[in-house]
């Protein structure tokens, strides 16, 4: 025989509703670059995964306001530190070309010959756009094309380079650039 149950205990409290908000939009942008976290982690944590790693500290960190919007300055990819390039500079031309420079950051001559990975993301959607060793390090510059479907969002970048400073080569992915007008597709 079925009852009704007497209480509910997944009860919908705007503390709660917030909370999953927050996670759905977590998990929806890092679903998206997992195989490249997945790498950067491969063999380095013990107790979680890493994609349960990256969504709790982008739970705690990267939500602002009332009601939580995600501040794409905030969102960490990765929590290594280490050598990554610097002054990174991206800023918007026609037809969704966006010319991104920096400095390389380095003397080493492994890390210069290395390739970087330039994660895009839409601002406005979530949406990512990886460009998977599209240059290397050592140049300063590239340029890649938004598709035409980001025409007026802001954009994030953040730059997936190498490390060797460490005993074994490891991935840094950092945030770099955009999240202001230079960086809106035109």
């Amino acid at each position: 025989m079925r009852t009704k149950p007497a209480g509910v205990k997944n009860p919908n409290t705007i503390g709660q509703s917030r909370q999953r908000t927050k996670f759905s939009t977590i998990v929806h942008l890092i679903r998206q670059v997992l195989p490249l976290i997945n790498s950067v982690y491969a063999g380095r944590l013990k107790n979680m995964s890493p994609f349960n790693k990256i969504v709790s500290i982008n739970l705690k960190n990267a939500f602002t306001g009332d009601p939580p919007v995600l501040d794409h300055t905030m969102v960490v990819l990765c929590d290594f530190e280490g050598s990554s390039v610097s002054n990174v500079v991206m800023k918007a031309h026609p037809d969704q070309v966006m010319d991104i420079t920096w400095d390389p950051n380095s003397t080493s001559t492994d890390e210069l010959s290395t390739q970087l990975t330039l994660i895009l993301i839409n601002c406005l959607t979530n949406k990512v756009m990886l460009f998977p060793e599209v240059v290397l390090r050592s140049v300063g510059t590239v340029q890649i094309t938004a598709p035409a479907d980001w025409v007026g969002s802001q954009t994030a970048l953040h730059v997936h380079s190498l490390d060797y400073s460490q005993i074994v080569a490891r991935g840094v992915i950092k945030f770099k650039a955009g999240c202001d007008t230079e960086s809106i597709v035109l």
